[in-house]
C-alpha cells in the first residue's frame, strides 16, 4: 500500500534532505548542499525545462524522497526529457517511487514530451525491475571506471610524452594558457565544441555544442573547476586535444574525469594517452586518492586507454527510454 505523502515542487530549504538522500543511497559517492545546489541551477532554464519535486510525509513534511525532469542540454530535442526518482532507502517499498514516477509522466506529457529516459546502476535490481514494470526499455550502457592514483607508476607512460614531442604536440593547461594570454578562452571554446561532437554517444540526436556562456560557467567559472587540471593538447596555437578533471567537494580525495579527446588527425600516436598521463600526475603530486571516469559502451578506443593505464571498471550504468503516448 502506498504511504500518505505529500508531493510538490522543491524549495531551498530541502536541499540538505536531498544530499541526505543521495548520501544514503551512494555512499561511495558523497555529495554536498553546496553540490546539489549546483545540480539543480546548471541548466539554463531560458532554454531549456527542467523541475525538481519532493515526496514528504503526510503531516511532518519530511521529505523522504526526490525526483524530477528535464531536458538533455548536450543532445536537445523539445520531446525528449530525462527523470530521475531517488527514495531513502529507510522508505523503500512504500509506492513513494511510484507515486513519484506517475506525476513526472504526466508532467511530462503535458509539456509535450515524446520520450522519457532514465538511468540505474546494473547491479541495482530492484530499480531495474521498476523502470521495466513501467515500460522503458534499455537503451544503451555507460561504464563507470576507477583508479587508484598512488598505484599507477608513470615511468610506463613517458613514451608517449616522448612521442607528442615527436609530433609538435604541447601538452599544456588551461591555466598555463590564460596566464600567458587571457584572451585564449574563444580558442578553448572552440576547440571543446568541436572535440566533444566527434566522441562516440548512445543519444539519436546529434550533440547539442554548449553556448560560449554554458561553457565558461561549466568548465572554466564552475566551482569545482581546476583550471591547471584542465589538460591541452595543442599544435602551435591550435588545440588538438584536451583531457580535464574536477575535484570534488563531497569527497576531497576524489577526482572527476570530464571530457577526454583528440582530434581526428592526431589520434592514435598517444596524444590522448599523454594527455591522461598527465593528469594522473597532477592527482599524485597532490595527493588525490581516486579518479573517477565513465565512458560509453561504443566508446571503444577510450576505455581501451583507460583499462591500459589501470581504471577498474564498475557496474555499468544502463540507460533506459520509454516512449509515451499523447
Amino acid at each position: 500500500m502506498a504511504a500518505e505523502i505529500t508531493i510538490r515542487t522543491l524549495n531551498e530549504s530541502d536541499l540538505p534532505a536531498l544530499a541526505g538522500i543521495h548520501n544514503a543511497i551512494n555512499p561511495d559517492l558523497p555529495t554536498t548542499v553546496e553540490e546539489v545546489r549546483h545540480e539543480i541551477s546548471r541548466i539554463d532554464r531560458r532554454r531549456y525545462i527542467a523541475e525538481w519535486l519532493v515526496a514528504t510525509t503526510a503531516g511532518t513534511d519530511e521529505v523522504v524522497a526526490y525526483g524530477g525532469y528535464r531536458h538533455v542540454p548536450w543532445a536537445h530535442h523539445p520531446e525528449k526529457f530525462f527523470s530521475f526518482v531517488n527514495v531513502h532507502p529507510d522508505h523503500q517499498g512504500q509506492g513513494i517511487g511510484g507515486r513519484l514516477t506517475d506525476e513526472i509522466l504526466s508532467a511530462v506529457r503535458a509539456r509535450g514530451g515524446r520520450r522519457l529516459k532514465a538511468w540505474t546502476r546494473e547491479d541495482r535490481s530492484p530499480a531495474v525491475a521498476f523502470l521495466r514494470r513501467y515500460g522503458f526499455v534499455e537503451q544503451a550502457r555507460e561504464f563507470e571506471s576507477w583508479l587508484d592514483v598512488a598505484g599507477v607508476n608513470l615511468d610506463r607512460f613517458r613514451i608517449y610524452r616522448e612521442r607528442t614531442d615527436q609530433l609538435g604536440v604541447t601538452i599544456t593547461t588551461l591555466g598555463e594558457e590564460l596566464r600567458r594570454d587571457a584572451n585564449r578562452l574563444e580558442a578553448v571554446y572552440q576547440a571543446h565544441c568541436l572535440l566533444d561532437i566527434d566522441i562516440p554517444r548512445d543519444d539519436p540526436e546529434p550533440p547539442t555544442p554548449p553556448s560560449m556562456e554554458e561553457f565558461l560557467t561549466q568548465e572554466v567559472r564552475h566551482p569545482w573547476a581546476l583550471l591547471d587540471a584542465f589538460f591541452l593538447a595543442k599544435v602551435g596555437d591550435i588545440y588538438v586535444g584536451e583531457s580535464v578533471l574536477k575535484r570534488s567537494d563531497g569527497d576531497p580525495g576524489l577526482l572527476r574525469q570530464q571530457l577526454t579527446a583528440v582530434l581526428p588527425a592526431y589520434r592514435g600516436q598517444g596524444v590522448a594517452m599523454a594527455l591522461k598521463a598527465a593528469t594522473i600526475a597532477y592527482a599524485q603530486e597532490r595527493g588525490y586518492r581516486v579518479i573517477r571516469t565513465f565512458n560509453s559502451s561504443r566508446n571503444a578506443a577510450m576505455l581501451a586507454i583507460n583499462a591500459k593505464i589501470g581504471f577498474v571498471r564498475m557496474p555499468a550504468w544502463v540507460t533506459f527510454v520509454k516512449l509515451l503516448d499523447g
